[in-house]
């Protein structure tokens, strides 16, 4: 935790110098996201709930009778009820009724309005031409008697006549004039239903089951306006509850086509038949036939009504033998005219197939086809297929046979009416023919009759829950959310790019990068006082921190004698004359006997520190010009404080610092102080600083905040590498 913590003041502190920077992204961030939010239009969403009728619940409810059981669908696949609510032939009429084919606005404030009633000029008759129109906005100035259209993107400009079909080269259409108004609006042409569905319906629309232990289905539709949004629900769903019911009512229908068409035929050949009889029997006076005449006339009556219907099962068997044909064929629409059949066994193999079929489509979405509760249940259904086949071609075999049977009886019938007289045979059969034609239309407007009531009782299996309703409150966007996301981002990406310019830029922002930068160990930190270099100015803070420092250069360093510590820096002098200056000072102090050795010869400065003649010095010595060291030390007024400056600047430095009198000289002084602190060169690619660090016991190199280049940092171990030395440190200098 406290490193977390470390981490996050170290980040703070790097991005400090950059708050207005900060400041300024995350401001610009934030006007960003309100003048984007400021011409976003408001959506709004309407939802609504559908029941889909199971054949439970509609048995529990009490709605489901004999006349429509078999008409009934199984509606549990939830599934293909979410599908069809998707597809474009649902939503047609829905977009139609609706008419979004075309919308208008109104500039506000920069910002588009749409405008849905109140308008002052009517379009009609729209064609596009060019579907790159689609979507984009067309400006319309009306006038007195004309109006201007305007396409900026397309350079267009021209005025037309109302009440006419203006034609450009990407539209067609009239304008009517509803008021005098002469503010300008901006249309856009959606295209053609599909296009609409495209475009604008489907990512708006969804449809989802609320619950997987209830048959309900949600639907919601987003839009830019909430009664729109709920118009075109409700829209959706009357269209859908139709269909519903004409797609249950198709196979009904066909039948009763088929009746209306057998009975309009039997009518008129019942017209026929009692217009020949009656005028026969004028002409001959006969009314009634004898009755051995009579009863045979019955049996062949009966024998020709049960052929007829013979007739209507076949045209009826065989229209089920061509749909079972067809690829893709769906069972359960044979089932109306089974009805019709009779043949009650067949009509619940096919349900059970249809619940088969339910029970794979749940099992699909969990298992793979390998499953073997799928594979059970794949060859039931190719079981129940081929029962349903054979089933028909029996049904289908049983017609023909009792056809055959009723032929034979009536080829008998027929040979003992042969016997009979000719005028008798004759009104026999001028009997036959009309009771024949009066039984079938008989048994033809019965059929007719039951099959309306089956289609008056045809329902929806939907029903509608919930009609569709909106709250008035946008969903989105959200604006207080992304205003206050945004500025949230911004503040983050103004900090991480503060952050990386704090590392582009190449000085020390704390000390704590010195362990990104590089292996060396870090001595200590020292905060320097801007109005206080010295220690002899200062007796607080500065103080008591070289204190520290000097604790641990005795617990380091403990040697009685000949104790060398080295300051160097950077070609910057993080004043490292200020630290060498100092240390020998607090040194001093504690009655340890100290030597300041001033070896920056370059610039020397030690002498300054302490009010001191340059004179001659280290230089002097290294060049031989002087051998006695007594004459080059110099007195200051702290009694255990002495200084041996730099001396005389000399042209060949670096020749001087290889000489071996350099030995000499450490040795020297090693043997007189406790404590020898050494202002040495910077530490550049030269070599001369590196020769006298060997002599050292501590080699500090001074990095200071804000003012350290980052990469003398990360060259440091490059430059000293080759000389292997163990005892290089990092003094840092803070800024407080």
């Amino acid at each position: 935790m406290q490193e977390n913590n470390s981490f996050f003041i170290e980040f703070f502190k790097k991005i400090l110098p950059y708050k207005w920077l900060i400041i300024f992204i995350t401001f610009m961030g934030m006007s960003a996201s309100i003048i984007n939010l400021y011409f976003k239009p408001s959506i709004y969403e309407a939802q609504a709930i559908i029941k889909v009728k199971t054949d439970n619940n509609r048995r529990d409810m009490g709605e489901l009778n004999p006349l429509e059981d078999i008409y009934s669908s199984n509606s549990e696949n939830i599934d293909q009820d979410l599908a069809l609510l998707q597809i474009f032939h649902i939503h047609k009429k829905a977009i139609e009724k609706l008419n979004l084919k075309i919308q208008y606005y109104k500039e506000d404030n920069y910002r588009k309005i749409e405008l849905l009633s109140n308008l002052p000029i009517k379009i009609s008759n729209i064609t596009i031409l060019d579907k790159n129109i689609t979507g984009k906005y067309i400006k319309i100035v009306p006038q007195k008697s004309n109006f201007l259209i305007e396409i900026k993107n397309k350079s267009y400009k021209h005025f037309f006549d109302y009440n006419r079909e203006i034609t450009t080269p990407w539209f067609k259409f009239t304008v009517t004039k509803e008021s005098n108004s002469t503010t300008p609006l901006y249309i856009k042409l959606n295209g053609s239903s599909r296009d609409i569905y495209e475009k604008i319906i489907k990512k708006n629309f969804n449809a989802v089951r609320l619950n997987k232990n209830a048959s309900l289905i949600k639907i919601t539709f987003q839009n830019n306006s909430s009664k729109r949004a709920i118009l075109y629900l409700n829209n959706l769903m009357e269209t859908y509850i139709k269909e519903s019911i004409i797609n249950k009512s198709k196979q009904n229908n066909k039948i009763l086509d088929f009746i209306n068409r057998q009975l309009k035929n039997t009518g008129q050949a019942l017209k026929n038949s009692e217009k020949e009889l009656e005028n026969f029997r004028i002409k001959n006076r006969v009314i009634e036939p004898t009755r051995q005449s009579q009863s045979l006339l019955d049996r062949i009556s009966n024998i020709e009504v049960q052929l007829s219907q013979i007739d209507i099962e076949k045209k009826l068997i065989n229209t089920i033998t061509h749909n079972i044909k067809r690829k893709n064929k769906d069972l359960s629409s044979i089932t109306p005219t089974l009805q019709e059949l009779g043949d009650e066994p067949t009509i619940r193999v096919i349900q059970h197939l249809q619940e088969l079929e339910r029970r794979v489509n749940e099992l699909s979405r969990e298992y793979t086809p390998k499953y073997p509760a799928l594979r059970a249940i794949k060859r039931d259904m190719r079981r129940d297929s081929q029962i349903i086949i054979e089933n028909i071609k029996q049904l289908q075999k049983n017609i023909s046979q009792r056809e055959k049977k009723l032929l034979e009886l009536r080829s008998k019938y027929e040979k003992e009416l042969k016997v009979l007289p000719t005028k008798e045979k004759k009104l026999i059969d001028l009997q036959r023919n009309h009771e024949v034609n009066a039984k079938m239309y008989s048994y033809l407007l019965e059929k007719q009759a039951e099959n309306n009531m089956k289609k008056v009782a045809t329902v929806s299996d939907y029903e509608i829950i919930d009609s569709a309703y909106s709250n008035g409150i946008p969903i989105k966007p959200k604006r207080a959310m992304n205003i206050a996301i945004t500025t949230m981002f911004s503040l983050i990406v103004g900090m991480l790019i503060a952050y990386w310019l704090s590392s582009l830029i190449d000085k020390l922002q704390n000390a704590k990068e010195i362990k990104e930068l590089t292996d060396l160990p870090l001595y200590a930190e020292l905060p320097i006082l801007k109005n206080s270099k010295y220690l002899t100015r200062d007796s607080s803070q500065l103080l008591k921190s070289f204190r520290n420092l000097r604790t641990k250069i005795n617990f380091s360093h403990p040697k009685h004698m000949g104790n060398v510590i080295l300051v160097t820096s950077s070609p910057q002098r993080e004043a490292k004359t200020n630290i060498a200056s100092n240390l020998g000072y607090i040194f001093q102090k504690a009655g340890y006997k100290t030597l300041i050795m001033d070896f920056d010869i370059y610039n020397p400065k030690v002498h300054k520190a302490f009010n001191l003649n340059l004179g001659i010095g280290v230089s002097n010595y290294l060049a031989g010009e002087e051998n006695n060291i007594d004459i080059l030390i110099q007195k200051t007024k702290y009694e255990n404080l002495d200084i041996l400056t730099a001396g005389s600047v000399k042209d060949d430095v670096s020749e001087l610092v290889l000489s071996k009198r350099l030995y000499f000289l450490i040795e020297i002084v090693k043997k007189r102080y406790n404590y020898i602190f050494i202002d040495a060169i910077p530490l550049t690619m030269e070599a001369d600083v590196l020769y006298i660090m060997k002599y050292a016991d501590v080699n500090l190199i001074t990095v200071q905040e804000d003012y350290t280049k980052k990469s003398f940092i990360k060259d440091i171990q490059t430059k000293i590498g080759e000389y292997k030395f163990k005892n290089i440190s990092i003094l840092a200098i803070t800024n407080g």
